[in-house]
């Protein structure tokens, strides 16, 4: 009796993790996340199951698989041993032609429904085009939409985000050192997902943010990574993990005095990975930096072209960031799949007027 209610507790389980490692598989594919914690224990799970259920069900595939194959010794049917009275031995049911061919319909139906299940309603319709090829062709410049569109998009923001109530922490400010060419840094630039988890200087945080985001011409003031127009519409929250005389929270980074406003205090290790949908890197990186856009200080001059030049920025600020590390002999990694409200929450915008972007998390190589 016990062995029966185990076994069926074995199946349900081993229902429950194939639906959970399906939906993790198909979450990572459309995300386009090449390392997913999720999916990965949910298949560690799925392989222990199916062994044990395989193990508690050995005898019954072992007489399936003889009755399949031919090998089992046929018994001497006698009358009185006839099918259906008493005494007549067990008979073993074999795969029918019919339950194969259901078998492997519902595989290739499974496959295909999996490759084409829309997982969001289509947000166009317009020449079969999805929302980003529709905004392409929108936003191209020309001179009847110079006349139609509106001369008016809106006031200029203020160019630097200040946090009055906040701890500020000041940075270093020395920038004199020297590590690779930049022809080397480019050669030997790679993402790496593998960190130690030991922490960053705080002189080498300095130098990233400095080299990401930093003022470069105090006069102007012009920036370390080009901006259309010298809007410079993106701000960095970096995560901190584990950073030499910081304490672990989200930070707001101030390039107008090369300084970091301490907006909320605490381990955020598991919000980051459930905010990108488990890839685990996040856990063992120094500090996680958030790149966010307030998209009104390009909208008000470029208007629908804003939104191009916003994510061009934020490429260019990552490979910044990219060769910067590479040079201090660290390891970055660009994160753009990730859940945009989790992330938006956790560094405190609102995902409208400023959103997040990208993600590079930062660490010691392992």
């Amino acid at each position: 009796m016990w062995g029966k209610r185990f076994d069926l507790i074995i199946t349900l389980l081993l229902l429950l993790v194939l639906t959970t490692t399906a939906l993790s598989g198909l979450l990572a594919d459309y995300l386009g996340i090449p390392r997913s914690l999720y999916h990965r224990l949910s298949a560690y799970c799925l392989v222990a199951l199916v062994v044990s259920h395989i193990i508690l069900k050995r005898h019954q595939l072992w007489l399936r698989l003889k009755g399949a194959t031919g090998l089992r010794s046929k018994p001497a049917v006698r009358p009185e041993h006839a099918e259906g009275k008493p005494g007549a031995p067990a008979r073993v049911p074999s795969l029918s032609r019919r339950s194969l061919l259901i078998s492997g319909t519902a595989a290739v139906a499974a496959f295909f429904l999996g490759r084409w299940l829309p997982l969001e309603r289509s947000p166009s319709e317009l020449e079969g085009a999805d929302l980003g090829s529709v905004y392409h062709q929108w936003s191209k410049p020309g001179l009847w939409g110079m006349i139609r569109k509106p001369f008016y998009w809106g006031k200029r923001p203020p160019l630097y985000k200040d946090y009055a109530a906040a701890q500020r922490i000041a940075l270093p400010r020395d920038f004199r050192y020297r590590g690779l060419f930049v022809e080397e840094a480019i050669e030997r630039r790679r993402s790496i997902r593998d960190y130690s988890g030991k922490p960053l200087t705080l002189e080498q945080l300095s130098l990233l943010l400095h080299s990401a985001y930093g003022i470069t011409e105090p006069s102007h003031p012009l920036r370390a990574s080009p901006s259309a127009g010298a809007l410079y519409p993106l701000e960095i929250y970096p995560i901190v993990n584990v950073v030499s005389g910081l304490a672990r929270g989200v930070y707001h980074y101030r390039p107008r005095d090369h300084s970091l406003d301490l907006i909320k205090e605490g381990d955020f290790r598991s919000s980051l990975l459930t905010g990108t949908g488990g890839q685990d890197m996040v856990l063992q990186a120094s500090v996680v930096l958030v790149i966010a856009a307030i998209f009104q200080r390009t909208r008000w001059k470029y208007q629908e072209r804003a939104y191009r030049y916003v994510l061009l920025e934020a490429g260019h600020l990552g490979e910044n960031l990219y060769l910067a590390a590479t040079s201090l002999g660290l390891g970055p990694c660009g994160i753009g799949a990730f859940f945009d409200d989790e992330i938006n929450r956790l560094v405190g915008v609102d995902g409208k007027d400023e959103a997040a972007v990208y993600l590079v998390s930062i660490g010691r190589v392992s």
